[in-house]
């Protein structure tokens, strides 16, 4: 058990953690920009398919150049857009002019483009690098030097916003820019910057399988934060589109192609459906889950799969942030590279010879990229399958784990959570997602806790000021832990009705005063008790019969508190609820009455029996207006012909405001505290005694609860 409670603890915490990293400023500006540059992308990788297929259907050279070379070019500026979009969204963050900051973060771009000219290896590594990094650190510098007034420009009101905002952002530019040139220039001063080979080191035929590991694993793992990988390593995927082209030309002239490991490879075998070989993933939802929301997801999420274009998986299990899925998240890709270097080497399968981007469709990239094998596309396939053979046991586990059950003894049922499946969330999917997750961790683990509780009832007494009797009771939900300590109601009632169990409490709470009322009478002493019941067991025609049937032996001696709130739902299926209720003599009354949107049109609406008068008037009540309100109240319910119970009278100055001329009865701290079921029929006794004058009156209880 002790372990159990520490691994549900531990997942609670990293669900915490997770959702920290998701909300951190930093890596929101990352997938935002990168997210806002995709349309660019996408136009590439198309000008990149049709350069390929004008030469496969035998158009004229120029055509496929010319569009290669619209590739090439887009290509070519994408660091510069990925850093004006992060700034962009650090600009918002950080409250600075949009615009000009996204601007000087293409500028950051350029001019390390120009320093590092020099150093072709180096540039290609650390320009995309640069294009992230520098706004992280350039954007917050910024809004500090903007803050500092003698760096300012203008300061008057002699300008527009916006020429004001613009000129002020020309010294902290300067700075950041010079900042960013001097670093850079000591950068050069390191001897190894001129033989930076990370780039090159990745398509090293004498190395092929310990690249495809390393490059597949950062490519999941930047996926697995929210980040595009392919952005974040374009130099390294650039290198090994080249590395396709240098194969085509050792073919061309004869030789062996040299470089197995390269972007064909990896398009066609390794992110099979996208990061993470996700068509595995679909085929193994579809193969191994019995949850309609996952295969309905996992059916949706199939034509894009096919594309190799993953989004929606990606944000709607959620796969990002996910920690059950980021094993085989990692390991899919992996292996499957690995397999396919393996076939490539034995002779199985053709080197990819012909260039396509990683986002060409399945089937048609293997065909295409090894000049039309079939042995390619057979292996693709059984890959699809092997991928989903190792996906299948984490689909399991989220499946479980989005399906947990916890047992409540003290209630007699149990909490079965479930997935938020499928869910896109409005403004940061990934934020929300993890928020959801570490809520929903949360909700389990506290749940949990109370599979400990035992449950209670105890009775608050309902006195009449006029006779002084005792005229009923309300039941009102206890729990006491293991410890033995009696929790407050709002320390659970909160996550019981979060995690959708009130209709269970509901019915629990009616069994158990029925259990009461029979020990009552079997014992000589009859009170009526009211119950709170809540909207959704009212609403939902199986418990609501449940409720009834539950109630009914009572014959009348039980009855229902309904809020204001419940009252607010469907009009006609609560007003059968209520004639379902008073078929078999139960009386219905609104709760905390006067505290909703419309309390009049209620009592129009429903046949309700009894208001609880809320006991905010009551503490009003002090004050002159408020004195008037509250008589005025009692009055008109008086005028109905209702019941009146007026809640929350704690002293004698509040029970001297009540009208005595009103007939109704007081629930509050002045008469009683809730008492336990064996403790209620003496103070019933003792008020009949204090109203014929044989014990002294009832001292209030001391201290209200808290």
């Amino acid at each position: 058990m002790a372990l159990g409670i520490d691994l549900a603890a531990w997942r609670v915490l990293l669900s915490q953690r997770l959702e920290a990293v998701a909300r951190a400023d930093s890596m929101r500006a990352i997938r935002e920009g990168l997210l806002w540059v995709l349309p660019c992308l996408m136009v590439s990788a198309v000008f990149l398919v049709l350069s390929v297929l004008a030469r496969v259907v035998g158009l004229p050279p120029a055509v496929g150049d010319m569009l290669a070379g619209l590739h090439g070019e887009i290509s070519r500026i994408l660091p510069l857009l990925i850093a004006a979009s992060i700034g962009y969204m650090l600009a918002i963050r950080h409250q600075l002019p949009r615009l000009p900051v996204a601007f000087l973060c293409f500028v950051y771009v350029a001019l390390a483009s120009y320093q590092l000219s020099g150093q072709p290896r180096a540039a290609a590594t650390l320009v995309l690098f640069i294009a992230i990094a520098s706004p992280l650190v350039n954007v917050p510098l910024m809004a500090r030097l903007m803050r500092v007034r003698w760096l300012q420009v203008s300061r008057g009101a002699l300008v527009s916003d916006n020429v004001e905002d613009a000129v002020n952002m020309v010294v902290p530019g300067i700075l950041t820019a010079a900042l960013l040139a001097a670093v850079l220039a000591l950068l050069q001063q390191w001897s190894g910057l001129a033989h930076w080979s990370l780039p090159m080191d990745m398509v090293d035929p004498g190395r092929p399988y310990f690249n495809a590991v390393v490059l597949t694993g950062m490519n999941s793992l930047l996926w697995f934060f929210g980040i595009h990988g392919y952005h974040a390593l374009q130099p390294l995927f650039q290198l090994l589109d080249q590395a396709v082209g240098w194969n085509a030309i050792e073919l061309l002239t004869d030789q062996v192609p040299q470089y197995p490991l390269n972007a064909g490879l990896l398009g066609a075998f390794a992110f099979i459906g996208g990061a993470g070989g996700t068509l595995s993933l679909v085929v193994a939802v579809l193969w191994r889950a019995r949850s309609p929301g996952l295969r309905l997801l996992a059916v949706a999420s199939l034509p894009m799969a096919l594309l190799n274009v993953n989004e929606l998986l990606l944000f709607g299990i959620p796969l990002i942030l996910n920690p059950r899925l980021l094993v085989p998240f990692i390991l899919v890709p992996a292996v499957n590279a690995c397999l396919a270097l393996a076939a490539v080497q034995a002779g199985w399968v053709p080197m990819a010879t012909v260039p396509l981007p990683l986002n060409a469709p399945v089937v048609f990239n293997a065909y295409v990229s090894t000049q039309g094998a079939w042995s390619a596309v057979i292996l693709q396939l059984a890959l699809v399958l092997i991928g989903a053979c190792i996906y299948a046991p984490a689909v399991r586990a989220l499946e479980r784990h989005h399906a947990t059950t916890v047992h409540l003894p003290g209630l007699d049922t149990t909490f079965t959570r479930l997935q938020e499946e499928g869910s896109l969330y409005a403004h940061d999917p990934i934020v929300a997602a993890q928020q959801g997750q570490a809520r929903r961790e949360d909700l389990v683990a506290r749940v949990r806790r109370m599979g400990d509780y035992e449950f209670f009832l105890e009775y608050q007494p309902q006195v009449s000021p006029r006779t002084g009797l005792c005229v009923g009771c309300e039941a009102l939900l206890r729990a006491r832990d293991s410890q033995g300590r009696t929790q407050s109601p709002g320390s659970f009632l909160v996550w019981l009705s979060e995690a959708g169990l009130m209709k269970e409490v509901d019915l629990w709470v009616a069994a158990a005063a029925l259990r009461q009322y029979r020990r009552w009478r079997n014992a000589g002493f009859e009170l009526p008790i009211s119950i709170n019941v809540t909207g959704p067991t009212l609403m939902s025609p199986v418990h609501c019969q449940r409720l009834v049937a539950l109630i009914a032996p009572a014959a009348g001696c039980i009855s229902i508190e309904i809020t204001e709130d419940a009252l607010a739902a469907d009009v006609a299926q609560m007003r059968d609820a209520i004639a379902r209720l008073h078929a078999v003599g139960a009386k219905v009354s609104i709760d905390d009455f006067g505290t909703g949107y419309s309390s009049l049109s209620y009592l129009h609406a429903f046949a309700v029996d009894t208001i609880k008068i809320d006991r905010s008037f009551v503490v009003t009540s002090a004050e002159p207006q408020g004195a008037r309100v509250l008589e005025g109240l009692l009055h008109f319910c008086q005028s109905l012909g209702l019941g009146i119970v007026v809640e929350g009278v704690e002293t004698d100055g509040q029970l001297q405001v009540l009208p005595a001329s009103i007939d109704l009865s007081v629930q509050g701290w002045y008469y009683s505290r809730a008492l336990a079921a064996d403790g209620l029929p003496a103070f019933v006794q003792q008020c009949a005694q204090q109203a014929r004058g044989q014990v002294a009156p009832i001292a209030p209880a001391v201290h209200p609860p808290v």
